[in-house]
């Protein structure tokens, strides 16, 4: 988390929250450029603008930045979890994955690296548990809002919830870590994961 000394000041001062937001983006553009083992805390101030000295008065490390700019990126993946539909008849299910599903992927694509990272077996449990409690809570509400009467069951509908998220989390973190790459080395595309992933979530109908 940011450096919690601070974190109350940059909280009322907007050009803390502006400079807060530049060494975050500063993170993210870094680490689709290179390893993030090879990101310095000097690269991410040059990108940001910024004196070096003033990245530590924010964030204590770069993997502290690092976890404050990853929960950014949780908002276009949750946002896709919440707009694909869970429910519907069999027959109005398509057999590709939903555009949304796919868009989930791809947002997870764009920052890879990252998300590698933080999903590793040197990774974050903190960032792991709240993206797996933030896309639950998504499909709850879905399965909520579009369950019928006589199939209503909250705690059932809790218990698929986080079914899902945890099996999608399980998928994306060794996706990105290349664990379902071909022979070949050929690298399973967005679109490849979203479909294989689309079959499960639908019960391989």
């Amino acid at each position: 988390m940011p450096n919690t000394s601070n974190t109350r000041g940059a909280s009322r001062d907007p050009r803390a929250r502006r400079t807060r937001a530049l060494l975050r983006s500063a993170v993210l553009d870094l680490s689709m450029e290179k390893d993030l083992d090879g990101i310095t805390m000097s690269d991410i101030a040059e990108r940001a603008e910024v004196n070096r000295a003033t990245v530590y008065l924010h964030y204590k490390d770069r993997e502290d930045l690092l976890l404050d700019a990853t929960e950014s990126t949780m908002d276009g993946v949750v946002e896709a979890a919440r707009a694909c539909r869970l429910i519907a008849h069999t027959h109005e299910l398509p057999e590709t994955a939903p555009v949304h599903l796919t868009s989930l992927f791809a947002h997870v694509d764009k920052h890879r690296a990252v998300y590698r990272r933080m999903l590793g077996e040197d990774g974050s449990p903190r960032f792991a548990a709240r993206l797996e409690r933030l896309l639950a809570q998504a499909w709850f509400e879905q399965l909520l809002t579009e369950a019928t009467p006589d199939a209503f069951d909250e705690t059932a509908l809790l218990v698929r919830a986080h079914f899902l998220s945890g099996a999608v989390l399980a998928v994306i973190g060794r996706w990105v870590r290349g664990e379902f790459d071909g022979e070949q080395g050929n690298g399973m595309s967005v679109t490849g994961v979203a479909d294989l992933t689309w079959a499960l979530v639908r019960g391989g109908r």
